[in-house]
């Protein structure tokens, strides 16, 4: 069995997870993908290197990857016109690796190809069904005959079942909800005094965090900076740190200043996953996304490190997918991301029940083995097909 892709480093922690039960599963990556989603990104030390131009063979070079890890190269930084044959050889070559396996979850974009070979495979579905089956040209049209010719496809954002039951080319009896896989031994609470003393000196002021990328029309990052605005007449020792990435961060920055708190906003380069654990258990609160609905993997990090989250959840999808609904107070509008953080800051307790009730949430529903199971279960059933 393979996952090939990586998809915010889901595919590693599921195949890493499924290795220590037994099950016999192999991850191939793309070496020239998006830095995050690079297994070294998740558990290397690779601080100080940026994302954007991480040089695979510098991160592979600070780490030991298992041998059941296959790195392939599908050249992503460099045009067609520049390199046509390498561009086509490299997708020869994954033809080649993906026809040894009897079932393959592919994460994006690789359904486009794997769709062609006879091979019984799996969408994984992080988001991407937001797009393609509303955009023109071969791209998206490869999508939607990949989703459409599927046996099976994992969704991961319960928000997004809404989408897939509107389109008729996709039935609902094939799709299986499966969530993130979030390590509760490594998301874990800590001591980050120091760290939070980096930030917060006044004692009355909170130290707040989000990780989310700057995109204001998911993300509603807008929303968070003028909520926290407002937040800050009340508790003027407080400071929000942000992740510069995305393409709205300079409007998140001139938001800041029109307001004129940029002084209280602080802007860190992304950091990798055992860097960002720390970040996580410094802060007081987290905020994540308000429009969305759902949470990628940032909600449940946070949670499983004890950390009371902030964000917006769509309660019929996740009470669909779930079966309940996790203790974050759901907030979407600056007034409703106001009030919660004036509530959460005015009650130590409160941010400390909540902190563990969320960890024993993500533990009930995110833990690795369960999701491993799923994820076995799938590709056992393709396989069988």
């Amino acid at each position: 069995m393979l996952i090939l892709g990586n998809m915010a480093n889901d595919g590693y922690s599921v195949a890493k997870e499924m290795r220590k039960m037994g099950m016999d599963v192999d991850l191939a990556v793309n070496m020239s993908d998006f830095g995050m989603a690079l297994p070294e990104w998740e558990d290397a030390d690779l601080e100080g290197l940026d994302p954007y131009n991480l040089p695979p063979h510098e991160a592979m070079s600070r780490w030991k990857p298992p041998s059941w890890i296959k790195y392939i190269d599908m050249f992503n930084r460099i045009p067609l016109s520049k390199a046509p044959l390498s561009k086509i050889l490299a997708r020869v070559k994954l033809l080649k690796l993906v026809g040894e396996y009897d079932a393959v979850e592919t994460h994006t974009p690789f359904c486009i190809y794997v769709q062609f070979l006879g091979v019984p495979y799996c969408p994984y579905d992080a988001g991407i069904i937001r797009y393609f089956p509303y955009q023109g040209g071969l791209r998206p049209a490869l999508f939607r005959r990949a989703y459409s010719k599927a046996k099976l496809t994992i969704y991961t954002n319960p928000d997004t079942l809404r989408i897939f039951r509107s389109l008729d080319y996709i039935k609902e009896d094939r799709l299986r909800f499966v969530p993130f896989a979030i390590d509760p031994e490594k998301y874990r609470p800590l001591d980050a005094t120091s760290l939070r003393e980096k930030y917060v000196q006044d004692s009355d002021g909170m130290l707040l965090f989000s990780p989310s990328r700057q995109m204001w029309a998911e993300k509603g990052n807008d929303r968070m900076i003028v909520a926290f605005s407002r937040f800050l007449k009340d508790r003027p020792g407080s400071k929000l740190v942000l992740v510069s990435w995305g393409i709205d961060e300079d409007r998140s920055r001139g938001l800041a200043a029109t307001l004129g708190i940029e002084k209280s906003v602080v802007w860190i380069r992304p950091v990798p996953k055992n860097r960002l654990v720390w970040y996580y258990n410094a802060t007081d609160i987290v905020l994540d996304q308000f429009i969305l609905g759902s949470w990628g993997t940032s909600t449940p990090e946070a949670m499983a490190c004890g950390k009371p989250v902030l964000m917006y959840f769509d309660p019929v999808y996740i009470a669909h997918c779930f079966g309940d609904i996790p203790p974050i107070l759901n907030s979407s509008t600056s007034e409703d991301i106001y009030r919660n953080l004036l509530r959460l800051s005015e009650d130590e307790d409160l941010r400390r029940h909540l902190g563990q009730l969320s960890r024993d949430w993500v533990i009930r529903t995110h833990h690795p083995r369960l999701v491993a199971q799923k994820h076995y279960d799938i590709l056992k059933q393709l396989a069988l097909s």
